[in-house]
């Protein structure tokens, strides 16, 4: 760090305060992981190889709720390219995740997202998205995110007269957002 303020304590056993703050992270009163921060920023990959590309932007929203426990809306945009056949990719999910503090700049999380995605050709539907990972307190207010995470989602393949038959995509992968905190 830059800064020679303080580091705010990390969100301990104490009664959060409701609401949204200001002023979170260094300098300030308020400490990540404490109810009512806010987080705002997203994430990006990109994957390679001779026959396959996947470029994949994730911005997100994020709210504690209350200490140590968060609610983010996370939305996820890929260009798929896989021997000459390209494809897009959209989800959009809610995801509760908890934020433990290993000390005062660096926490593990866990959270489960779920919502809707999108894939061109079988259209809607739904999404189920785990992720695991760090964050880490960079400057003042910044948050580096690397991550392992997981992505499954549902389709409608083909319509039969007995009904729907779903097609299901499975993928996972690591990466690294950063976000900042206010």
């Amino acid at each position: 760090m830059d800064s020679h303020d303080p580091q705010p304590t990390p969100a301990g056993l104490e009664k959060p305060k409701a609401g949204i703050v200001n002023q979170a992270g260094v300098g300030g009163d308020v400490a990540y992981g404490r109810a009512g921060v806010l987080e705002l920023g997203g994430s990006m990959s990109f994957t390679g190889a001779s026959d396959f590309t996947n470029l994949s932007l994730s911005p997100s929203l994020g709210w504690f709720f209350t200490d140590n426990l968060e609610l983010s809306a996370i939305m996820r945009l890929s260009h798929i390219s896989a021997k000459g056949v390209e494809a897009n990719f959209f989800s959009a999910v809610a995801e509760p995740s908890l934020h433990i503090p290993l000390n005062d700049t660096v926490f593990v999380f866990g959270g489960l997202g779920a919502g809707l995605s999108w894939v061109e050709g079988p259209g809607l539907g739904f999404a189920l998205a785990p992720r695991i990972g760090l964050n880490v307190m960079i400057g003042r207010s910044g948050i580096l995110t690397p991550q392992l995470l997981l992505q499954y989602a549902t389709h409608e393949a083909i319509a039969t007269p007995e009904g729907a038959l779903l097609a299901v995509s499975v993928s996972y992968g690591a990466g690294v957002g950063y976000t900042v905190m206010w």
